[in-house]
């Protein structure tokens, strides 16, 4: 007979996130895992399988969160605003300023397997397709041309350097800058092509 389960799986892979998120994917050791998560490393490898998958299901369930986080029902420019404001919000109120988990595993992605990697870049490509996308309703709400690949180019590197610079401890009144001018930014392209 098999034994049933005897831990809450949505806690456990809340453990792994934090675990990982606050020690990166290569100083994040086993034992560490077994604390985050209360497992012995035997039930921890049985639940999840190796260190690799168990970081794929930290990056899932960071992007899935941060996903909830990003999602209005606003739409063009104040649905830009919205997000931009929000990676602000969300870097700023981190006590520990752990950054972005996709974004801190880009240089040690190179010796992971292909899936891994893929799930990074799965992560960033969303927040491009977001920010895209309504951009693209921004044009439209305005009856506007604009060069929406050069905006949304703009507009990703904003939220990735709020992302990074709010890690390295810069204050938020500069990651709020930053959003500003993105916005700012579109709201003058729109202006000037209408």
């Amino acid at each position: 007979m098999v034994r049933p389960r005897e831990f809450d799986d949505d806690e456990a892979a809340e453990g792994l996130l934090g675990a990982f998120w606050r020690h990166g994917y290569a100083r994040t050791s086993i034992p560490t895992l077994t604390d985050a998560t209360g497992l012995l490393p035997g039930s921890l490898y049985a639940a999840f399988g190796s260190k690799e998958v168990m970081f794929r299901i930290a990056v899932e369930r960071y992007i899935a969160e941060i996903r909830r986080a990003l999602t209005t029902e606003k739409r063009g420019l104040d649905a830009l605003r919205h997000v931009l404001d929000t990676v602000v919000r969300l870097t700023a109120k981190d006590p520990e300023r752990r950054g972005c988990l996709v974004l801190n595993a880009i240089p040690e992605s190179t010796t992971m397997a292909p899936e891994t990697r893929q799930a990074l870049q799965g992560g960033l490509d969303e927040m491009r397709r977001l920010l895209r996308g309504h951009l693209r309703e921004a044009a439209a709400d305005a009856g506007a041309r604009i060069d929406v690949e050069r905006l949304e180019a703009l507009c990703f590197a904003a939220a990735v350097s709020t992302r990074v610079l709010g890690r390295a401890g810069q204050p938020r009144r500069l990651l709020q800058g930053i959003a500003d001018g993105a916005v700012a930014a579109v709201r003058d392209a729109l202006a000037q092509a209408t």
